[in-house]
């Protein structure tokens, strides 16, 4: 840059829309600072500033081949010199991410001779299959664990799904909550286990799926990281791919979705590119399953060359940890950084335990970065932590005052340099042909500044109307299966206690559960497709300023998309987000929204109280639930948990089209989770509740003799209907009143009072109750207080139930809104409460949640009441 150019210098918030830009400088430190290098916003990237979301933030740029949105927060600490300025430097100028082995100050062109000269083809063995040593969870040698890496986006469940089939165990990694996905095929004569690790932008210690993959391959030590790559995005995604290289275990690249590279024109010499990364690199495409034999092939090749090294090390009476890492086998930094970070692996080597539990070489580098994790294990695990720790701040110092540049920022800049040169060699690319870019004509709309929260509005009522369109089509073949059930079960059992447990106890409270079941998997699969498009991040983008106003971090808003389904796993979402503030918050409110549990319910009640206005009010209520979950997340945040929210950056992946098979899959894994709940923890809640409304029964009531009475009547009447409705009335009576005789009875009459300014009678208190444990078990709790599941002369156990709550003068639309509200937003379930307790290490935030929530939901549901009365008066 000439001189004269500071005076053209901008912040990157201070660029207009279409404005393009070369990073010169990142102003702050910490954790935001190491995750925007991590992603490529280095001195000398340049990108384009594209648009803004509502209210002005976040904004989305171009940087490189991608694209990332973040706010104006950030932005500001991006110190960028726009293009097309009189100062720029002409075109012949040297590129900015040239590998350098020397100062950035004197970049050059990097040619194939330049580039070759680190690399020894005779010492690849060496260079790619060093092993660590470690405990193994598996010694039989017939048996190969790779574990499958990468960022996200880049295919890597469609991947994982490909490789391994429908046989998938899904588990916990060790000693964390975070879900893995296990698979075992047979290929040749081994065994190949797949460990799916989360999708991680980078091996820093960001955020916590970060750590638990990087810290799964040092202390599980899988013999080969397949790590998938987005062929189409080869920069962005290698960043990370060295980093696993750089953790001492051999590194496979998957350069998936080819097929989608090679419509854009690029290519790429595999060959070249091992040789120069000293990665072996498979093309391969997921959608199309090609390539996988000869992936396949790859990792037992590696993993066999592995095991030989390893044996001639023990041959030779040398620890592993003993091997020296040759020059070439990892990016090479430049002759003043690779001085300082060999005399940093000198110094760590004097403690041999800590050489044998870690592979020196990461761990230098990582200091070098400045990265916490990497400081906090060397403090705890090293002998001579003082001594290590000096010689990285005088080593890091003396690197800064070189460069004028911190040493985070220096390695981030020669990583994505040698990157850069490894590409040129390697990958023909041509220019992007912005105007006819699919995903940038329809981010256009989608994240328009006005138009583009109106989008998601309008995509999710769309969703939850035409999922209960066909979902309830499709319901009521479930309901007469489960209605002939019940009338079959009658006959076969006949009167007595016995037929009254299993059908109304076992048949009505798991058949007014699994009935509901298609709404369930249809809206899965929306969610699915919206997800797997791209459109979820947009999603985000569009709504990170409205959640930055109650209090939330922008990617709050995935696990509350998940929460819709799911509070469960939802709560586990919430591990992305990297501040222990923002997980807390974001829990605590989670369980409020519409989840799959509640959706049958309040389905039921919609459709039976509001008629052709039901799937209106049913997104009304989905809304409130997310309107009440803003307003605590702002109300906790300015309470309890002050202080300011993580930075917002995301990348934004383009848009593509989801496979079939994924959202089959998806809706499979959704489906059986949904039927197991049915026959477990629904089927035991049924049946306890159905012995509370049963146990004990009351004796010598006048009800049988009239019922008695009128049935040898109505054998000789002419008016059959009149007695008929007679007989009905005295058995909803009889029923009602035993019911209240009861245990379960008894409770609800006694908590009512409290209950009542709500305008619920004990029979909603009850049902509310019984629903503590997983919300859907208020149906089956409703038929069995109105005695309704399986009527044998129905065949539709849930509209008997809407029929007999009709039939109850208590209830009219205002109460059941009132209810309805309630239930959507007061004690989660005891699955969810589980994981509170277990992502955050105790009982006090599971004790918060369900005050808080309770709380909540009695103030929602008295003003909605008082609203209903208003305008039903």
């Amino acid at each position: 840059m000439k001189t004269g150019a500071s005076s053209q210098l901008k912040s990157l918030d201070q660029l207009r829309f279409g404005d393009e830009y070369e990073i010169i400088s990142l102003n702050g430190s910490g954790e935001i600072k190491k995750r925007l290098l991590d992603m490529g916003f280095i001195p000398g990237a340049r990108g384009v500033r594209l648009r803004h979301a509502l209210f002005y933030d976040p904004i989305e740029i171009q940087i490189g081949q991608y694209k990332v949105s973040l706010r104006q927060k950030e932005a500001r600490n991006i110190l960028v010199l726009p293009l097309g300025s009189p100062s720029l430097s002409t075109p012949d100028a040297p590129e900015t991410f040239e590998f350098n082995d020397n100062a950035p100050k004197r970049r050059r062109r990097m040619g194939k001779s330049r580039f070759s000269k680190f690399f020894d083809p005779q010492e690849k063995s060496v260079r790619n299959f060093k092993e660590r040593l470690g405990r193994r969870e598996d010694h039989d040698e017939s048996v190969i664990r790779v574990a499958v890496a990468g960022n996200p986006n880049t295919g890597k469940s469609t991947l994982f799904n490909a490789l391994t089939g429908s046989h998938v165990h899904v588990g916990n990694y060790a000693g964390v909550t975070v879900e893995t996905k296990k698979s075992r095929i047979a290929f040749r004569d081994f065994i190949i286990e797949f460990i799916d690790l989360p999708g991680i932008y980078s091996l820093s210690a960001y955020s916590f799926e970060e750590v638990v993959g990087r810290d799964f391959i040092l202390l599980q030590k899988p013999e080969v990281v397949l790590d998938v790559i987005d062929a189409t995005n080869l920069e962005r995604n290698f960043y990370l791919c060295l980093q696993f290289q750089e953790l001492g275990v051999p590194v496979i690249g998957a350069l998936n979705m080819m097929d989608a590279a090679e419509k854009k024109g690029i290519s790429i010499d595999t060959d070249l590119l091992g040789n120069l990364l000293h990665i072996p690199f498979v093309k391969t495409s997921a959608l199309r399953k090609e390539g996988l034999d000869l992936l396949l092939e790859r990792i037992i090749e590696v993993a066999v060359q592995n095991r030989e090294i390893k044996k001639r090390a023990v041959a030779s009476s040398r620890s592993q940890a003993a091997l020296t890492e040759p020059r070439g086998r990892h990016c090479n930094y430049g002759h003043d950084i690779e001085t300082a970070h060999e005399n940093i692996i000198a110094e760590l080597s004097r403690d041999p335990l800590f050489a044998e539990q870690f592979s020196l070489h990461w761990v230098a580098i990582k200091l070098l970065e400045n990265d916490k994790d990497a400081y906090q294990k060397v403090e705890a695990n090293h002998r001579f932590s003082r001594d290590v720790l000096q010689l990285v701040s005088r080593v890091r110092a003396r690197l800064e005052k070189m460069y004028g540049m911190d040493s985070t920022t220096l390695v981030a800049q020669q990583r994505y340099g040698f990157i850069r040169g490894a590409l040129r060699e390697a990958v023909v690319s041509p220019e992007p042909d912005e105007a006819n870019d699919f995903t940038e004509k329809v981010d256009r709309w989608l994240l328009h500044q006005k138009f583009g929260l109106l989008f998601f509005f309008g995509i999710m009522f769309l969703v939850y109307n035409i999922t209960f369109l066909i979902g309830d089509f499709l319901a009521g073949f479930i309901d007469t299966f489960f209605g002939w059930l019940a009338r079959h079960a009658s006959t076969a059992l006949g009167e007595g206690i016995l037929k009254d447990f299993i059908v109304d106890g076992m048949i009505g409270g798991v058949g007014g559960v699994i009935v509901f079941l298609p709404v369930i998997l249809l809206l899965f699969a929306f969610l699915s497709f919206l997800e797997d498009t791209g459109y979820m991040a947009r999603a985000a983008f569009v709504m990170d300023k409205v959640m930055h106003k109650f209090g939330l971090h922008g990617r709050s808003f995935i696990p509350m998309m998940i929460s819709t389904g799911c509070a469960v796993p939802a709560v586990l979402a919430t591990r992305t987000l990297a501040n222990h503030r923002d997980r807390v918050v974001t829990a605590i409110v989670l369980p409020m929204m519409m989840c799959s549990a509640k959706t049958p319910v309040v389905a039921m009640l919609m459709a039976g109280f509001f008629g052709p206005y039901s799937g209106l009010m049913f997104w009304l209520l989905w809304l409130s639930a997310w309107l009440v979950a803003l307003i605590s997340a702002r109300l906790l945040s300015r309470v309890m948990f002050k202080g300011n929210t993580t930075p917002f950056v995301m990348e934004l992946p383009p848009y593509r089209m989801p496979t079939a098979s994924g959202i089959i899959r998806h809706m499979w894994d959704k489906a059986i989770g949904y039927l197991r709940k049915a026959a477990t923890v629904i089927l035991a809640a049924s049946v306890i509740t159905w012995i509370l409304f049963h146990i004990p029964q009351k004796t010598g009531g006048t009800y049988d003799q009239e019922i008695v009475a009128l049935t040898k009547q109505q054998l000789n009447a002419q008016s059959q209907k009149d007695i008929s409705n007679k007989i009905k009335e005295l058995e909803f009576a009889r029923n009602q009143e035993n019911i209240r005789y009861s245990y379960g009875g008894r409770l609800g009459v006694w908590m009512q009072p409290f209950f009542a300014p709500l305008g619920m009678d004990w029979k909603m208190v009850v049902a509310l109750l019984a629903a503590m444990p997983a919300k859907e078990i208020v149906i089956s709790t409703f038929g069995v207080l109105y005695g309704v599941e399986g009527e044998p002369d129905s065949g539709d156990g849930n509209l008997s139930i809407i029929r007999a709550m009709r039939h109850d003068q208590v209830y009219n639309p205002a109460i059941v809104f009132a209810f309805a509200i309630f239930l959507l937003l007061y004690i989660p379930c005891l699955a969810t409460l589980a994981v509170i307790k277990k992502e955050f290490d105790g009982w006090r935030w599971v004790l918060f949640t369900q005050i808080f929530s309770f709380l909540t939901a009695y103030a929602i549901a008295w003003i909605s009441y008082q609203i209903g009365l208003f305008f039903l008066a």
